[in-house]
């Protein structure tokens, strides 16, 4: 639990830093409750479907706050964004470490209806 709140941390402190520097660019991605699956024993947590937790740990979206009725200017579909080149190895494995720092260099809101969901990619080590 320790490394979870390290990590946690980390990318929020990254996150504050980077701000300081620049303005971050806004995505903005489509809930699919096909792909996207939260549990009860964490429910702020956001599990894509297609990344597995490994021997090392968990990679999730962690969610921030939620906004209601926000103004969006292109809504993509998460599922073919996480599966774009850029996030895969060399042996064409999903590389989520890459996707997570992709990710925390915007601001990332799932959007479900007229609800958006500020979230930051995290990875839980277990």
């Amino acid at each position: 639990m320790k490394a979870y709140l390290y990590l946690g941390l980390t990318f929020l402190f990254a996150r504050n830093v980077q701000a300081q520097e620049k303005s971050k660019d806004t995505l903005f991605f489509k809930y699919d409750n096909k792909y996207i699956k939260t549990y009860a024993e964490a429910p702020k947590h956001y599990y894509l479907d297609d990344i597995k937790g490994g021997g090392n740990g968990n990679f999730f979206l962690n969610e921030v706050h939620i906004v209601n009725n926000m103004k969006k200017k292109k809504m993509l579909c998460l599922k073919e964004f996480v599966h774009d080149p850029k996030f895969h190895d060399e042996k064409q494995k999903m590389d989520d470490y890459k996707l997570g720092l992709y990710l925390n260099k915007h601001i990332v809101y799932l959007v479900r209806k007229n609800e958006y969901i500020q979230v930051v990619a995290t990875f839980e080590i277990d």
